[in-house]
Parts: structure tokens; sequence; C-alpha cells
């Protein structure tokens, strides 16, 4: 016998992951499953000759391409940049991405206004090569 609400809860629990760092990540997760792309591999690990360049917020290895969803804080608040300043995280972040990019990879990136915009998100996931199919069944977008 099937309880009331079964097959939602059950939606809920196959769409619920530990991978994400952020509730940033939670959010573009959520409206990206309302644009209809398909589902990233989360905190990806990339690496080349030279050993780890890191892991990524999201992977579409299918289209070679990685997101990454980084506030404001990531930048501006020294808790964030383990003592670094907010040039030298900027200089490491272009490092890592050339060495993505080498790989024959793109990167996509936003910010909290992108990811709390469905239609932000989508049309910027769009334009960097990544499909839109169906929506997947998530009852209401985060905004």
């Amino acid at each position: 016998m099937r309880f009331s609400g079964f097959a939602r809860a059950r939606e809920v629990i196959d769409f619920a992951v530990e991978q994400s760092e952020s509730v940033l990540e939670s959010v573009s997760r959520v409206n990206m499953a309302l644009a209809g792309f398909p589902r990233p591999r989360l905190q990806a690990h990339f690496s080349d000759h030279r050993g780890l360049i890191g892991y990524s917020d999201f992977y579409w290895p299918e289209f070679s391409l990685i997101g990454e969803a980084d506030g404001d804080q990531k930048y501006l608040d020294p808790a964030f940049r383990s003592s670094r300043t907010a040039e030298e995280v900027l200089l490491a972040q272009a490092k890592r991405e050339n060495r993505l990019r080498a790989l024959d990879l793109r990167v996509c990136r936003w910010d909290w206004t992108t990811a709390i915009s469905s239609e932000l998100l989508r049309d910027q996931l769009r334009a960097a090569g990544l499909p839109a199919g169906s929506r997947q069944q998530i009852s209401a977008p985060i905004r």
C-alpha cells in the first residue's frame, strides 16, 4: 500500500545529495532542474600532468562544461580567502581555469543573482552550450 505523497517524497529523496558544498550550489541545482538541464556531476575531480587541479561545483562531461557558483564572499571576505588577497584569489582562479581549458573543458561561472533566477541561470548555461530539455519535477523555483 502506498501512502499519499509517496511518489513526491521519493522524488525529493532522489534529488537530495550530500555533495553540495553551499546553499548557493543547492539553489543552482534546483533552478537547473526547473530549466530542464541534465543533471550535473557534483564535485568532480580534475587533474593534469602537474597533479590535482581541483574540484568543480558542477560538471557535464558530455558537454565538456564545468559550472562554478561563487558568492561574493569568496573574494571579499578574508575568512573565505585563506589569508590571500582578493587579487591572489582571482589569479589562482585564472591559473586553475587555464589548466582546465588545456583539458578541452569550458568553465561557466555565476553568482547569487544568477543562481536565484531560473531564467538567468537558464540563459547563462544555454549560452555556455548546455542544452535544456524537459523540466524536472520540482514544485517551484527558488527566488
